[in-house]
């Protein structure tokens, strides 16, 4: 029988590395969990947002010096690589792409792992009930690392990572709130809600939190905390949210019940003609969210927000 400390040094383990953003990272978990059921890796992640966050069935560890031994770093997902995960004690997933008919079936199970502190549950569920019996309708509003390439004019296929401009945030509320006159707007958002003043239009709140990471850099400064955010969003029927961003999907088609997200065409939009459509994908990936954004698969043009499936007040049970 191998002594307790030679048995963990042989022991196969499958390292999440804060390599991108929290969203990102909380869609490769399903990867991480794939690669578990199918090699029998343990899922490992040592992330800061864990501070708040708990992941059923994955292990608090770093690589450390054990877990660089016989490891296989996957950056893109191909089947060889996968294939070679058998012959490697270690590897370490820098992606959430992977096998798709596998990994749609694992999705919603993966996001049931993902547990949030039960004092920011708390605060979610105090904030909402505040607005309890009004129409609610979540908005992400992403800047930093998304930028904005025109006050004129919006193309979602002119940067990688694009930034919806305010004007059409704007004109996406104010055509709900056209169909829904009581309604209130949670915002979660790059900065604070200061840095957005058209936002005082609107009857629009957010969390009491406050951002803990210095870590992150000022392209993803926010003056609240982005796990409660993406959770709050996530207790919302229909959100406003950023195209292309993880951060919106993952609140949107993993996390609580199906969520509608309003995003614009992906045709340029000019400023004088503003448009928006809505998307349905629970249970898909970041891969069909992007599609979606850039190409107009799925996309179905909204003519009257009335139609919209907005509900009154948050539904925050699932939590």
């Amino acid at each position: 029988m191998l002594p307790r400390c030679s048995a963990q040094r042989m022991k196969k383990r499958v390292f999440v590395t804060e390599y991108v953003g929290l969203s990102t990272r909380l869609e490769a978990l399903a990867m991480a969990f794939l690669i578990s059921e199918r090699y029998g890796h343990e899922v490992c992640i040592d992330w800061h947002e864990l501070d708040a966050l708990n992941v059923v069935g994955a292990r608090r560890r770093g690589r450390g010096l054990v877990g660089r031994l016989d490891s296989l770093k996957l950056r893109d997902y191909s089947a060889e690589a996968f294939h070679r995960i058998a012959t490697h004690r270690n590897v370490v997933l820098r992606t959430h792409e992977g096998p798709r008919h596998l990994l749609e079936k694992l999705y919603l199970p993966t996001a049931q792992r993902v547990k949030l502190r039960p004092d920011l549950i708390e605060t979610i569920r105090e904030t909402f009930d505040r607005y309890a019996g009004r129409p609610l309708v979540g908005v992400h509003l992403r800047r930093g690392d998304f930028a904005l390439s025109s006050d004129e004019s919006f193309d979602v296929n002119a940067a990688e990572w694009p930034a919806a401009p305010d004007w059409w945030y704007a004109h996406t509320m104010g055509a709900i709130r056209q169909a829904f006159p009581e309604v209130a707007f949670f915002i979660a958002c790059t900065g604070s809600l200061d840095d957005y003043p058209w936002l005082k239009e609107f009857d629009a709140f957010d969390l009491p939190t406050t951002f803990p990471y210095g870590y992150k850099g000022p392209s993803h400064m926010a003056r609240r905390h982005p796990a409660a955010d993406l959770f709050a969003l996530a207790c919302c029927n229909v959100i406003v949210g950023t195209p292309c961003s993880t951060y919106s999907h993952y609140a949107a088609d993993m996390l609580g019940a199906p969520t509608t997200v309003l995003v614009p065409p992906a045709t340029k939009m000019a400023r004088a003609a503003p448009a928006f459509c809505r998307l349905d994908l629970y249970g898909r990936g970041a891969h069909d969210y992007y599609a979606a954004c850039r190409t107009g698969a799925g996309l179905v043009p909204v003519e009257d927000a009335a139609g919209l499936p907005v509900g009154r007040g948050a539904n925050i049970d699932w939590m």
